[in-house]
C-alpha cells in the first residue's frame, strides 16, 4: 500500500532508451538525450517527492500543533475540565500520538518505496499505529454512549456521571485496543513459527489474507460506526421528543402563583428577611440595599417577606408597601434568574450534541472508503491499485487532523482558548481580574 514511483521510472527510463538505441544512429546525439531524459525523469521524480512530502509534512504538522492545543487547553482552563472535555483528551492523545509517529514513517515508507528501518521497528509502528487508531475508534463509542444515557436517563445517570468514571471507562477503551491488536501484531510470527513479510516490506503478517482484513473491517469499523449510528439517532428522538413536551407544557397554560404568594406574610422595620414557599431559597436584605443590586440567589422560585425581630414571639406586622414592592422585584429577578439557568442548560446539551455530530462525521466520511476498498479487495484483489490503496490509508491519518477543528468549530470555549493560546494572550488574560471570575461562571456552565 504506497506508491511505485521507482518501479514506474525505471519502466519510463528502460523503455525510452531502448527506442533510443534502435532509431539513433549518432551516438553523441543518443547520449545527449539520454542525459536529457535522465534529467527529466530524475525532475519529474524529485517534483513528486517534494509534492509528497509537503503535503504528508503539513498535515503531520498541523495534526500535531491541533491535538497539542488541545491538551494544553485542557491543562490551563480549568472551564474545559468537565467530564465531556476528558473522553475528548483521550481522543487528542490517540490523534497526537497517529500525527507524530504514525503520519512520518508511513511518509519514509512511501518515499523510499520499501522499508529500511528493519523488522523490529516495521512491527513497533503497526502496533502502535493500529491500537492509537482503535483507541479512537473506541472513545467515540464511549462519548456516544455516555451523551446516549446522559439524554435517555439524566437523573439516574448524571448521578454517576463523574470524572473516576471517565478516567475508568478512557483507560478501558485503551486496553481493550492494546489487547486486540498490540499481541498478535507483535507476536504473530512467533506464534506461527515463521515470518513471512519480506525484509524491504512491513505490514501486518496475519492480516496477509483477504478474509481476515474483511472480518477485521467489519469488527473495528463498521460495527462501531452501526452502533454509533444508532445510538445517535436515539439521541435525537429523545431530543425531538423533549422539545415537543415543553412546547406542549408551554401551550396547556401552566403559570405559577408568584404574585398570591408574594402576599403571603408581613414584616416592616429597617431589617427584613425574604424566603421562600419552596425549600433551600433564602436571602437577606436591607432597606438600604433595597435599591442596589441583586443579592446571591440560589435556585430561586417563590418567595414571601416576613419581619426579622430580636424576639421571636413578637406577633408581625403589616408587610409595608415598600416590602411588598421589593418582594415583586425579587421574584421578577429570580424568574429571569431560572430562565437564564435553563437556557445555558440547553445550549450546553446542543453545544455536546454538535460536539459529537461533527466528530462522527468526520470520522466516518476520512475511514469510510478504506474500508469500503477492504471489502472490495475480499471479492477482488487486483481491482484496486495500490496509489488508492495509499491514499485511503492516508485519508483515515487525516480524521487525526480534524477532530481539533470540530472541537472549535462546536465549543466556544475551545475556540476562545485555542486563540488565546496561539497569540500568546493568555498570561494576559489569566491575569485580568475579571478572568477568573468568567472563568468560574463559564465551568458552572459546562458542569
Amino acid at each position: 500500500m504506497y506508491f511505485s514511483l521507482k518501479k514506474e521510472y525505471n519502466f519510463v527510463y528502460n523503455h525510452c532508451t531502448s527506442e533510443f538505441q534502435v532509431t539513433t544512429t549518432k551516438s553523441h546525439q543518443n547520449s545527449l538525450n539520454l542525459i536529457q531524459l535522465t534529467f527529466f525523469l530524475f525532475l519529474l521524480f524529485c517534483s513528486q517527492v517534494i509534492i509528497i512530502v509537503f503535503l504528508t509534512g503539513s498535515l503531520s504538522l498541523v495534526t500535531v500543533v491541533g491535538n497539542i492545543l488541545v491538551l494544553l487547553s485542557f491543562k490551563i482552563n480549568k472551564a474545559l475540565k468537565t467530564v465531556n472535555n476528558y473522553y475528548l483528551l483521550s481522543l487528542a492523545f490517540a490523534d497526537l500520538t497517529i500525527g507524530t509517529l504514525s503520519m512520518n514513517l508511513y511518509t519514509i515508507y512511501i518515499i523510499m518505496d520499501q522499508w529500511a528501518l528493519g523488522p523490529v521497528i516495521c512491527d513497533l509502528w503497526l502496533a502502535i499505529d493500529y491500537v492509537a487508531s482503535n483507541a479512537s475508534v473506541m472513545n467515540l463509542l464511549v462519548i456516544s454512549f455516555d451523551r446516549y444515557f446522559s439524554v435517555t436517563r439524566p437523573l439516574t445517570y448524571r448521578a454517576k456521571r463523574t470524572t473516576k468514571r471517565a478516567m475508568t471507562m478512557i483507560g478501558l477503551a485503551w486496553t481493550v485496543s492494546f489487547i486486540l491488536w498490540a499481541p498478535a501484531i507483535l507476536f504473530w510470527q512467533y506464534i506461527v513459527g515463521e515470518r513471512t513479510v519480506q525484509p524491504d516490506e512491513c505490514y501486518i503478517q496475519f492480516l496477509s489474507e483477504p478474509i481476515i482484513t474483511f472480518c477485521t473491517a467489519i469488527a473495528a469499523f463498521y460495527m462501531p460506526v452501526t452502533i454509533m449510528t444508532i445510538l445517535f439517532w436515539k439521541i435525537y428522538q429523545e431530543t425531538e421528543k423533549r422539545a415537543k413536551d415543553v412546547q406542549n407544557l408551554k401551550g396547556s397554560g401552566v403559570t405559577s402563583n408568584t404574585s398570591q404568594d408574594q402576599n403571603q406574610g408581613s414584616g416592616s422595620g429597617r431589617n427584613g428577611k425574604c424566603s421562600l414557599n419552596r425549600p433551600k431559597i433564602s436571602l437577606t436584605v436591607s432597606e438600604e440595599e433595597a435599591d442596589g443590586e441583586l443579592l446571591t440567589i440560589k435556585n430561586p422560585k417563590e418567595f414571601i417577606c416576613v419581619r426579622s425581630s430580636s424576639s421571636p414571639d413578637q406577633p408581625l406586622a403589616a408587610m409595608t408597601t415598600r416590602n411588598v414592592a421589593l418582594a415583586k422585584r425579587f421574584a421578577l429577578k429570580a424568574k429571569t434568574e431560572i430562565n437564564k439557568r435553563k437556557n445555558e442548560k440547553k445550549a450546553n446539551e446542543k453545544k455536546a450534541a454538535r460536539t459529537l455530530s461533527a466528530i462522527l462525521f468526520a470520522f466516518i466520511m476520512t475511514w469510510l472508503p478504506y474500508n469500503i476498498m477492504v471489502l472490495v479487495n475480499t471479492f477482488c484483489q487486483d481491482c484496486i491499485p495500490e496509489t488508492l490503496w495509499a491514499l485511503g490509508y492516508w485519508l483515515c491519518y487525516v480524521n487525526s487532523t480534524v477532530n481539533p477543528m470540530c472541537y472549535a468549530l462546536c465549543n466556544k470555549t475551545f475556540r476562545t482558548t485555542f486563540k488565546d493560546i496561539l497569540l500568546c494572550q493568555w498570561r494576559q488574560q489569566k491575569n485580568n481580574p475579571n478572568f477568573h471570575q468568567r472563568q468560574h461562571a463559564v465551568f458552572q456552565k459546562a458542569n
